[in-house]
Formats: C-alpha cells, sequence, structure tokens
C-alpha cells in the first residue's frame, strides 16, 4: 500500500454545513396584504379610543338630530316654512360629528408615532405603502359603515320630532345615508394621509378643522369673488351636497370627484413622506 493510499484512509473528511438565512414571518412576508389587514383590524379595536369616538359620534348625531327636529317643528308652529326631508335636517348634525371621525382616523395612525409601537408596526409589516394602504382601507371602512348608521339612526330621532314637517322616502334616506359614508370615508383617507405627513394627532386634528370648518367661512367673507368660487370646492361643501343630495353649487358626481381629489393629494402627499422619512 503506497503512502498516498494510506493518507487518504485516515484522513478524517469534514461535513460541510449550510447556514440558511431565516425568513422573515408575520404580516409582512407571510401573510402578505390579507394578513396586513388582519393586523391593522386587530390594531384597531384593541384600542380604547376607537371604541370611545364611534360611541361619542353616535351620541353626538342623534342628539343633535334631535335638537334639530324639535327646533324645527317650533319653527313651523310660528309660520315659518321648515318642509325638508328628515334625511336632511338630520344631516346637519354631522357638522359636529365629523370630528369624531376625524380624532379616529388620526389617531390610528399618529397614536403610534407617539407610544413608539409604529417600529413594531414596520417590523410586521416592513413593506411602508402596504401598511399606509391597509391601514388607510380598514379605518375607512370602519368609519364608513358607521356614518352610514349615524345618518339613519339620527333620521329616526329626528322625524318624530318634526311633527308631519319631514316626510321622506326611503330613497331619501338611502341617499343620505350612502353619502354620509361616503364623506365620513373621505374625511378618514384625509385625517390618514395628513397624520402620516405631520406625525402630530395635535397638528392633523388641528389642520382638518381648519380645512372643514375655519376656511369655507373665512373664503366666503373676505369678499374676493374667486375665493367664494374655490370655497364651493372644500370637502365639507361637496359633504354637504352628498348629505342633503342638492344640486347647489354643483351635482353629486362633482361632489365625488371633489372628495376624491381632496383624498388621493392628502394620501399621496403622506406616502411619499411615509417612504422617505425614518420612523
Amino acid at each position: 500500500m503506497t503512502k498516498t493510499a494510506r493518507t487518504a484512509r485516515t484522513t478524517p473528511t469534514t461535513p460541510t454545513t449550510q447556514t440558511t438565512r431565516p425568513r422573515p414571518t408575520g404580516p409582512g412576508r407571510g401573510g402578505g396584504f390579507r394578513g396586513a389587514l388582519a393586523f391593522e383590524w386587530t390594531k384597531l379595536w384593541s384600542v380604547r379610543a376607537t371604541w370611545w369616538n364611534l360611541a361619542v359620534g353616535l351620541l353626538l348625531t342623534v342628539g343633535f338630530a334631535a335638537m334639530v327636529g324639535a327646533s324645527a317643528d317650533a319653527s313651523a308652529k310660528k309660520g315659518i316654512d321648515v318642509t325638508m326631508p328628515a334625511p336632511h335636517h338630520a344631516s346637519q348634525a354631522f357638522l359636529i360629528s365629523q370630528l369624531t371621525v376625524v380624532v379616529l382616523a388620526t389617531l390610528a395612525l399618529t397614536g403610534e408615532y407617539s407610544s413608539g409601537s409604529v417600529r413594531t408596526t414596520l417590523q410586521a409589516v416592513p413593506a411602508r405603502g402596504r401598511m399606509l394602504r391597509s391601514k388607510t382601507i380598514v379605518v375607512t371602512a370602519v368609519v364608513a359603515v358607521a356614518g352610514c348608521v349615524f345618518s339613519v339612526l339620527g333620521t329616526l330621532v329626528a322625524a318624530p320630532l318634526m311633527s308631519g314637517h319631514g316626510d321622506y322616502t326611503g330613497g331619501e334616506l338611502l341617499g343620505t345615508a350612502l353619502g354620509a359614508g361616503v364623506y365620513l370615508a373621505a374625511l378618514a383617507v384625509m385625517s390618514v394621509g395628513i397624520g402620516s405627513l405631520l406625525r402630530s394627532a395635535a397638528g392633523t386634528i388641528t389642520t382638518l378643522i381648519m380645512v372643514l370648518l375655519a376656511l369655507p367661512q373665512l373664503m366666503g367673507v373676505v369678499g374676493a369673488r374667486w375665493l367664494e368660487t374655490a370655497s364651493d370646492y372644500m370637502p365639507s361643501v361637496a359633504g354637504t351636497v352628498l348629505l342633503t343630495q342638492d344640486h347647489d353649487p354643483y351635482g353629486g358626481g362633482a361632489a365625488l370627484t371633489v372628495l376624491v381629489m381632496w383624498s388621493l393629494v392628502c394620501y399621496g402627499a403622506g406616502s411619499a413622506v411615509l417612504r422617505r422619512r425614518d420612523a
């Protein structure tokens, strides 16, 4: 036996080990977009702010609708013509209750920045665009359903108090309810977008109060014709058109377009900043 053969027989062979990189799990990889939606759904309902805002929004809508109905009846007894479908009367309550939706949608995102839990969210869903889309869809869906329910309940409370001055059809009830759902859904998208842009609950809520309530009033009293025209295209004006099914200053199709444009601009700005800025 040669020396080379003896060396080959006595030299042990060491097995080669192959290391594999662990695969990330969670909604970002394993669950995909459906997993991200489920993740956001669970988070939204696990915080008290969601329940409180929905409860307060319902109470404000029903309470204010009752006040509107009683006021319409009192005005009618004084000879003032207040004949209008009860759903349209009750929709005035959204002037106040819309703010609870703004707060709910804003806190759904900015609350994570204030608590630092956004880092956990981005670890579970590393794709930031997917995270923002799933959060927006979940919040918008909840708010849209809430808007429809608020509208129907507000009408059912206001109508009996109007003593026959608020007769309405099923189509008017359905149209106002759908209008409320669409309008509040648009506000939710705007809130998430601006919240992603500013990362501040106070800043986002203040900005939306200015856009929804203050600016339309200021633009209408300044006296400049172009500002008066521009004020017609603020979100609250478009929302009123959908709620009352009115055609002044434009119809429902134009109102929907206005709300979609506002939503896309706010969401697009927030999405762009979220992708470029550290958490």
